[in-house]
């Protein structure tokens, strides 16, 4: 398998991949769904191997986060790796409690159960693996890059800059290929469908990007962005050997000259 990990954000872009891209992408063998990607991911054409979902401060979000187990075992989707707040546990409304037990260092996982309502059960796909991450308070100071998952990670206005530090832990030594990780416009490559869901998917930065039109990353939010930080990203990457691409031309970060463009045609 292609040893290229791949940030799958959810950038229009997405809808603009070639079939040959997209071949290319199902080949790698770490390719990381960030947030909201996995419960479209058909649209998309790709199969994530992993899939970051560490927020759980608001209701909306761990209800978002119940739905995409649900998609995973309609489909019966085999051997994910789940990248959860280790803190999600805690969490419970009228609505929705959320049990996680992982049994570590043994023969047979302990499957996790999610109570949605009084009555239904919900399990996580089978063969499925997880880790539990914390991460920083972005509006700190002294925000550090860790080297251990069992650090609070890196984070600063936004899950990539999360995703990075774990990348640089687990997958060292290798190219970050940043797919759908756009950050000019507020529209999801699912947007029309995440409107029809009957449930509540908006969370307390969804007014704020409608009135920005741009992704919230992206977004002066009490005068910071994540371009701010992204030298210093870009530096602990380059010290555990993670060299970062993005194969989209339009992409902020390659227009603000922080990352560099690298077509995917470029390795089919």
């Amino acid at each position: 398998m292609n040893k290229d990990v791949i940030v799958l954000g959810s950038g229009m872009s997405i809808l603009e991949l070639s079939q040959q891209e997209i071949n290319y992408i199902n080949s790698c063998e770490v390719i990381i769904a960030v947030n909201k990607f996995m419960a479209f991911y058909q649209k998309s054409k790709i199969v994530p191997t992993h899939i970051y979902y560490v927020d759980a401060y608001q209701r909306s979000v761990r209800i978002f986060l119940q739905h995409v187990f649900n998609i995973c075992r309609k489909n019966k989707l085999r051997g994910l790796t789940f990248i959860l707040n280790k803190d999600i546990s805690h969490y419970s409304t009228s609505n929705v409690y959320l049990y996680l037990y992982l049994k570590y260092l043994s023969l047979k996982n302990v499957y996790r159960q999610i109570r949605y309502g009084s009555i239904n059960f919900f399990l996580l796909p089978k063969n499925c693996y997880c880790d539990f991450i914390t991460h920083q308070d972005w509006l700190k100071c002294d925000n550090t890059w860790a080297t251990s998952l069992n650090e609070p990670l890196f984070h600063y206005r936004g899950s990539l800059s999360t995703v990075l530090n774990y990348i640089s832990i687990k997958y060292p030594n290798r190219s970050i290929r940043l797919v759908g990780v756009d950050f000019n416009s507020p529209q999801y490559f699912f947007q029309q469908e995440l409107e029809e869901l009957e449930l509540d998917w908006q969370d307390w930065t969804t007014p704020i990007v409608k009135e920005k039109g741009m992704h919230f990353s992206a977004v002066n939010y009490q005068g910071t962005t994540i371009f701010d930080k992204f030298g210093f990203i870009l530096e602990q990457l380059s010290a555990s050997g993670n060299s970062v691409y993005s194969c989209n031309s339009k992409s902020l970060l390659v227009e603000k000259g922080l990352v560099q463009y690298a077509p995917l045609d470029d390795k089919i």
